[in-house]
């Protein structure tokens, strides 16, 4: 293991202790812990479209393809490219 120098707050640092004491481990051994979990979980991770979550935006307010006697609302939705 390589040895680390890491700045953290009292308050912070003072959770750890604590909790390292209820579990009977050393807090240095706590904080690997939480770093392993926090690369695997959050870091290694790819995201999928499975990961993104889903919202409905409402209905559609207007059919811009639509044709007839608004047809300039498809031109300028599109900026007159298409």
């Amino acid at each position: 293991m390589k040895p680390l120098t890491l700045y953290v707050s009292d308050e912070v640092y003072t959770s750890y202790q604590e909790i390292a004491l209820k579990l009977g481990v050393k807090t240095a051994a706590l904080i690997r812990k939480a770093m392993n979990s926090y690369l695997s979980e959050n870091l290694k991770k790819k995201k999928t479209l499975d990961d993104f979550v889903s919202f409905n935006s409402g209905d559609l307010k207007k059919d811009f393809i639509h044709e007839g006697e608004d047809e300039d609302f498809r031109g300028e939705m599109l900026d007159d490219r298409y």
